[in-house]
């Protein structure tokens, strides 16, 4: 009897685990009999460790489940289930997070205001939904080999230039060669400046008495300055107004040159006037002869008037 009792009581124990172990496993996969889900297919670049039955959280609210996970091409096709009053819209955001030290991952969404709100998969009709990846630790502890391994290569270079340098004796007697040389110019330029600080110091103070003396002639003669910078502004204004007036009169002579050389005009007549020129050339010839004779021989001019001279009646 008491045999019957104890199996009784074990068998009481095991169905009870079997029922909290259920009721764990629906827990932990947010899925409940009575519950109503709906279906997105994300497509993300990278999904790290990401595994179905991963949890969805909808702006840090867990509503969700990840279904399933399907290498699409480059990319990772990845079936959420979450709850059907959780709207989608093209606003939407939706990563793959990492929440835990060991690499645990989940999906978030983030909902904001606004937005054509996207329709659930069905079984004729598949909308995809481009997301996004944010590395975690695992992406971290994985660089983290190539990150030492380059630190390694910087220590074994720096080595190199150490050894090189300070470590070599001859880079170290030269170091110290010219310390030495540095440490006797510097002794040199302090007792320069000893020895000609009182000179120093009087061409400071001429350099700040010349200062303050043009200081004051400028302000002595600022009115004066101001006039001439007027008349300067004034004398450059005329002579713009005389390079136009000499280049209109340019412009006049050349046109009057212009028509000389057509023939048109008085001169242009008398310049294209062939007999004009004959008689010009022959008058000028007589006029030479003229005052040739007249340098040899005298020009004799007699001189007729209208009167007769009287004569002196003379006395017996």
């Amino acid at each position: 009897m008491k045999k019957d009792n104890m199996e009784f009581t074990v068998g009481g124990f095991i169905l009870i685990a079997l029922f909290i172990l259920i009721a764990g496993v629906l827990w932990l996969k947010s899925s409940t009999l009575t519950r109503s889900m709906v279906e997105y297919s994300v497509l993300f670049p990278n999904i790290g460790s990401l595994q179905p039955g991963d949890p969805v959280q909808v702006n840090g609210v867990r509503k969700g489940v990840v279904g399933s996970v399907a290498l699409t091409g480059a990319r990772v096709t990845v079936v959420i289930r979450v709850d059907k009053d959780v709207k989608l819209t093209d606003s939407s955001t939706i990563t793959v997070q990492n929440i835990g030290l060991m690499g645990e991952r989940t999906v978030g969404i983030q909902l904001t205001e606004g937005g054509k709100v996207i329709h659930p998969s069905t079984k004729g009709k598949i909308t995809y939904i481009n997301g996004k990846f944010d590395s975690g630790i695992a992406e971290a502890m994985g660089m983290l080999g190539s990150v030492l391994g380059d630190a390694r290569v910087l220590l074994a270079n720096v080595s190199s230039i150490i050894d090189s340098t300070v470590g070599d004796s001859a880079f170290y007697s030269a170091f110290k060669h010219i310390v030495g040389r540095l440490d006797t110019v510097s002794r040199l330029a302090q007792t320069l400046v000893k020895d000609n600080k009182g000179k120093i110091d009087q061409s400071l103070t001429d350099v700040k008495v010349v200062t303050s003396d043009i200081r004051q002639l400028l302000d002595s003669n600022k009115a004066q300055i101001n006039t001439m910078v007027s008349n300067g502004t004034v004398v450059t204004s005329r002579a713009v107004a005389i390079v136009g007036t000499v280049d209109t009169i340019t412009t006049s002579l050349q046109a009057m040159v212009r028509k000389i050389e057509r023939g048109e005009g008085s001169v242009g007549a008398l310049m294209k006037d062939e007999q004009f020129y004959k008689d010009l050339k022959k008058s000028v010839a007589d006029l030479d002869s003229l005052v040739s004779d007249v340098s040899q021989d005298g020009l004799k001019l007699r001189l007729k008037f209208g009167f007769k001279k009287e004569t002196k009646k003379q006395t017996p």
